[in-house]
């Protein structure tokens, strides 16, 4: 539009001047026709400018403008922080760490500058101290081999050395940083990075398969546990931005920043974490077993607050693998035995004054033989009323009163099970987990014995933290609550929100049902086949179970023994449930005793809990109290990885650099790293009060 303007002007200008001339009695004809000609030039130049600039603003536009976007750099993704997953109080389990490759560019040209004196270039006075600085700091080559591949990257003028070939951590970032030559930055030093973010757990195998995994690739988020259930809410929101380069500098334009991701409160304490994973290793060392697994959750709140998933590997060692807890399918057992005299007794087809006759600890039915425990040990229970039932674990007496009152209508039976929503499909947080299957008697599988070996546990799949789930709504006044594993997420700024208690069924059964199932549990532990969990410090109520495992058609082994898979379910203090808890063993080599063996995990689970909760010490317990708190102190010396209070040091030996560095870095302690792969030494013994030291230096290979 200022080009037509201006034109226009000089038009009238040369029109004016025009007429001027044509007036003048002194001018020529030959002036005349020139200045016609020009005047017609000019605004025939008119005309044609006038029209390409029309062209361009109207018809050519669109063109233009695409071609203009061509030109433009892609938008770059700026990443988004994935959120991190927290114990109970606020201690990491999953964070993300960021690590780097480090790079030389050699073509910098402040590098081929002469000392005035000597005549020697910047790079070949400083390259000998550099490859000192490296060789000292990562050890894998000496400071000749080091300044030989420095000048050969030189010489051949790389555009991308890498100095290091591993991802360093961000402390040996700082360090390296400040070495010869590279301390000038990148546009003159030649010096840059790539970032790759890596997931850690500072606390290691600490209830790792409900943390869950990240998949090799960080971008694609969670491939399983809480990483994978709540993938969306840690990962964030990606930004966007393009980079220009404006007056020789790169600008980066924001055109939708970040949004970093959500952390998320686990409902699991560390303290009783650890002690369930040690106290289960012990036993499964012992033991011989194959795998085996113990949860803790909170009668309340459905909370777990600890959860040990440990198997054998091939090597023989034991550590987590897969979860046990929520992903087996096993026959429950005798544990089973407590839903079928519940469903029962609610039925009113039997009560606590029935009786049974076990005979001599074995029947038949429909041609099958079904053995109590005590064949071949000893004589059978004879008559016994429903609670002794129980204490004992007769498989003869729960199947034989099963039989009598359901045996013509087993579907009811079913459906008395289907009422108390056990079986009801719940998302437990932990993809992929298993689920209850009790099959109706339309299955092409139901047979006349199935009912029979139904009631004690046997042709149904409950996975363990199911049967915690029942357990735990008989210590909660017959509401059933769905197992949580997490209790808040966070996101930007003071948002939370706050996870509620989910409660599956109101009542599983009547109050007076209820009331008859909780003195019987107790009395399995006071005199039935639990009596090695009794504790000094509270009541505890609960079941033994036993299975037998049957795969490919057999029961036994290679060695020909007989195996099976043993389980304790029950809940504390019986009198006023604050913990439920479960413990299951697989193919213990040295018998099987339920009571014995998980017995034990829960007992040394169940005191922890109840010490740390600050439960009130019942006066009969009250002399035996030492025991336990030193019970206590002993659990606190043996804590070695995972020492995690903020005054003192713990032993790092296993660990790596990047998990090492946060446990030390939230003590304030300055780290000094000598070589790669795990910590094999440390400067300063582990118990050691932090605050009589200022750095740690660490040995790894």
């Amino acid at each position: 539009m200022f080009i037509l303007i201006i034109l226009g002007l000089i038009t009238v200008v040369t029109l004016v001047l025009l007429v001027f001339i044509w007036r003048s009695e002194d001018t020529h004809i030959s002036m005349i026709l020139r200045y016609t000609i020009l005047y017609v030039v000019m605004i025939g130049l008119t005309f044609m400018i006038a029209f390409q600039i029309i062209n361009l603003q109207y018809k050519e536009y669109d063109k233009l403008t695409s071609l203009q976007h061509t030109k433009q750099a892609a938008p770059d993704t700026i990443k988004a922080k994935r959120g991190n997953i927290l114990s109970d109080d606020g201690r990491l389990m999953a964070s993300s760490v960021p690590t780097y490759y480090l790079y030389m560019d050699m073509r910098v040209e402040s590098f081929k500058q002469k000392n005035k004196k000597t005549g020697v270039t910047f790079f070949e006075s400083n390259v000998d101290s550099l490859a000192l600085m490296l060789s000292r700091k990562f050890k894998d080559r000496t400071p000749g081999q080091y300044a030989k591949d420095l000048r050969n990257a030189y010489k051949k003028q790389l555009s991308e050395y890498r100095i290091y070939p591993k991802r360093v951590s961000y402390t040996d970032y700082l360090e390296v940083r400040q070495f010869p030559i590279l301390r000038r930055g990148q546009i003159q030093g030649g010096f840059s990075t790539e970032t790759r973010v890596v997931r850690v757990n500072p606390f290691g195998i600490l209830a790792k398969r409900t943390i869950g995994d990240i998949y090799g690739i960080y971008e694609k988020g969670g491939s399983s546990g809480l990483e994978k259930r709540y993938n969306n809410e840690l990962k964030g929101i990606n930004g966007l931005k393009i980079t220009e380069k404006k007056a020789g500098r790169k600008t980066d334009i924001i055109l939708a920043r970040a949004q970093d991701g959500k952390d998320i409160i686990s409902t699991i304490n560390l303290k009783l974490q650890e002690t369930a994973e040690l106290s289960l290793k012990a036993e499964l060392e012992k033991d011989d077993a194959d795998f085996g697994c113990a949860i803790l959750m909170e009668v309340a709140t459905g909370q777990i607050k600890a959860i040990a998933n440990i198997s054998r590997t091939k090597n023989g060692n034991y550590t987590e693998v897969t979860n046990i807890a929520a992903g087996s399918e096993i026959d429950p057992g005798s544990t089973f035995k407590t839903m079928s005299f519940m469903v029962a007794m609610d039925d009113g087809v039997i009560d606590t004054t029935t009786t049974v006759d076990t005979g001599n600890g074995w029947c038949e039915f429909a041609g099958r033989r079904m053995n109590d425990w005590t064949v071949g040990h000893r004589a059978g229970f004879g008559v016994i009323d429903v609670p002794t039932v129980m204490y004992q674990s007769s498989n003869v007496g729960v199947s034989a009163l099963i039989e009598k009152h359901y045996g013509r209508n087993p579907q009811r039976f079913i459906d008395l099970i289907h009422k108390t929503k056990f079986d009801q499909p719940i998302d437990l947080e932990i993809p992929g987990h298993a689920r209850v299957k009790i099959k109706d008697t339309d299955n092409r599988a139901w047979s006349k014995t199935s009912l029979p070996w139904m009631s004690i546990g046997y042709e149904i799949v409950v996975p363990p933290i199911y049967t915690l789930m029942l357990y735990n709504a008989i210590a909660n006044g017959g509401t059933m609550v769905k197992p949580m594993f997490v209790s808040q997420i966070k996101g930007p700024g003071d948002s939370v929100k706050v996870m509620p208690v989910t409660v599956i069924n109101d009542a599983i059964c009547k109050k007076e049902t209820l009331g008859k199932m909780q003195k019987i549990l107790e009395g399995v532990v006071s005199k039935g086949t639990a009596k090695d969990v009794q504790s000094k410090l509270f009541k505890i109520a609960g079941k033994t179970g036993t299975s037998q495992i049957f795969e490919h058609g057999t029961n036994r082994n290679a060695e020909g023994h007989v195996r099976h898979q043993i389980t304790f379910c029950g809940y504390f203090p019986a009198d006023n449930p604050m913990y439920s808890c479960l413990v299951y063993i697989r193919e213990p080599k040295h018998g099987a005793s339920a009571g014995k063996m998980c017995g034990k995990v829960f007992k040394d689970i169940a005191e922890r809990a109840y010490i740390l909760s600050g439960g009130e010490i019942p006066v009969w317990a009250k002399d035996s109290i030492k025991d336990a708190m030193t019970k206590e102190v002993a659990m606190e010396q043996e804590r070695t990885l995972h020492n995690t209070d903020a005054d003192i040091v713990p032993d790092l030996t296993g660990l790596t650099a990047s998990e090492a560095l946060y446990l030390m870095e939230v003590r304030g302690l300055k780290v000094r790293i000598h070589g790669a792969g795990r910590i094999t030494k440390q400067s300063v013994t582990p118990g050691t009060e932090t605050a009589n030291i200022k750095e740690i230096i660490l040995e790894l290979e």
